[in-house]
């Protein structure tokens, strides 16, 4: 009894400690270079919104909500800051990563 015991103790601490991010890629997907501006944050949903360049082969410039994947969004740099960073899209779904200042 006391084995079983521990052994739910250990797994359910293993699954506690887990993490509930998504991978930064997923299989299938396709990814562009994006570059905008960022106007906005949200912590809560860790997104940007960004005032993007067209993205060639893909869309045409706009402003949109991107959630990103591998950093929180208020480590990341100050809104009205030129950035690039990379769009992942799948079929049910988009996100961005590695957002970093833009080169001048």
């Amino acid at each position: 009894m006391r084995a079983a015991a521990s052994v739910i103790a250990v797994a359910f601490v293993l699954l506690s400690c887990g993490t509930s991010e998504k991978p930064l890629s997923e299989a299938g997907e396709k990814v562009y270079p994006l570059k905008g501006t960022i106007l906005g944050r949200d912590a809560g949903d860790n997104t940007l919104k960004i005032d993007h360049d067209a993205i060639p082969g893909y869309m045409e410039a706009m402003t949109m909500d991107y959630s990103v994947r591998g950093a929180k969004v208020t480590a990341l740099p100050a809104n009205g800051t030129r950035i690039e960073s990379t769009l992942h899209v799948t079929e049910t779904g988009y996100w961005i990563t590695d957002v970093r200042k833009a080169a001048q």
